[in-house]
């Protein structure tokens, strides 16, 4: 942990400022191990880091925090700020897309007016997005948590059942695992149309298709996975567009490795579905990195300027959307690797017909 720390620092004059505040969630458990809902950290040159909270989680930090001092605070981190603990700091910098308006004001309140306040954007996020290698096996395990929950889905989808009950089993089976990453998606016939469709009480009907979106958590990484499956035998159309977004995937997949454009890698996606005519049904970005949250970093779409480095772990799910009929979407978790990637997911991918 103190070595995320001191990367982070290393990068401060880059940036400008000689002093950070995190406040990002996600953030404060990556770089110190906190996995509470109330806390700070406050990173300065020269000096050992200390991490704020308050009563409530003080036997918790004892286990979790390591690599920066711990400090009992009030429960409002930002009503009385502790300003004497950046009595020789000129510039604050602070994220920008986690600290509130109104925290932001009560601090600058507090603190001397000559300070300088700095707001940085992903700075945290962006040394997130490579992962090392104990990282990369705990999504490896998420993943592999995953597939064991699909396949054990599979075995109960018949005709009546419904959009909540699969997604409910799923969710049980996730949380004696380790945890949920996300509300899992379940989405029968024309509802899987809906990208982010919300299980509902309808009911399974032979000839459905059926895409499940889901991931489970493991010590606090997550998984992503979507698969695509119908109830019975699959019409000509399905199988023509199943194939067409597997075959999308497959490309894409072939043309990872380190020093690649992200957004080239989204394009060899995107050029096929168009070129088989049904481009303006693919209306989301190819993928996501995924880690201890599941969106993050890199940005793998048509306008992301992110390069591909090695052990970042990223989602590819190409998918078609076709509105009052049905949505075929198919999404492997992989990691970048200087010549190719590893596909993580391991769930089948060949149509499945119940």
């Amino acid at each position: 942990m103190f070595n995320r720390i001191s990367r982070i620092i290393s990068k401060f004059h880059k940036n400008k400022i000689d002093s950070l505040l995190v406040t990002n969630p996600a953030n404060l458990l990556y770089l110190c191990g906190y996995s509470g809902s109330n806390g700070m950290l406050l990173a300065k040159k020269g000096a050992p880091a200390i991490f704020y909270t308050d009563f409530r989680y003080q036997e918790q930090i004892k286990q979790e925090v390591k690599g920066c001092q711990t400090k009992i605070w009030d429960r409002s981190l930002f009503s009385i700020f502790p300003v004497q603990d950046l009595v020789r700091v000129n510039s604050l910098g602070f994220e920008g897309n986690s600290l509130t308006y109104h925290n932001f004001s009560l601090i600058k309140k507090q603190l001397k007016s000559n300070i300088n306040f700095v707001a940085t954007s992903e700075l945290v996020e962006r040394q997130r997005c490579v992962k090392d290698k104990q990282e990369i096996e705990k999504i490896s395990r998420a993943v592999r948590n995953t597939d064991k929950v699909f396949l054990n889905v599979l075995k109960m989808i018949k005709p009546g059942i419904t959009e909540k009950d699969l997604a409910n089993e799923i969710d049980y089976q996730f949380l004696k695992l380790g945890g949920i990453a996300f509300p899992s998606i379940v989405a029968f016939a024309e509802r899987g149309a809906l990208p982010h469709a919300q299980p509902t009480n309808k009911k399974l009907k032979k000839g459905d298709v059926i895409v499940f979106d889901i991931g489970v958590k493991f010590e606090h990484y997550c998984a992503d996975m979507t698969r695509t499956v119908v109830m019975g035998k699959a019409s000509s159309k399905v199988k023509k567009v199943y194939d067409i977004v597997l075959t999308a995937q497959q490309m894409a997949q072939q043309k990872i490795r380190a020093g690649k454009k992200a957004q080239d890698i989204d394009r060899i996606a995107r050029n096929y579905i168009k070129d088989k005519g049904y481009g303006e049904y693919f209306g989301h970005g190819l993928g996501h990195g995924v880690g201890l949250a599941v969106h993050e970093l890199p940005v793998v779409n048509s306008k992301s300027t992110d390069l591909i480095q090695i052990n970042q772990v990223f989602s590819v799910e190409p998918g078609i959307y076709l509105a009052n009929e049905f949505g075929v979407r198919i999404e492997d978790l992989v990691v970048a690797q200087k010549s190719g990637c590893e596909i993580l997911t391991k769930s089948p991918k060949e149509l499945i017909e119940l």
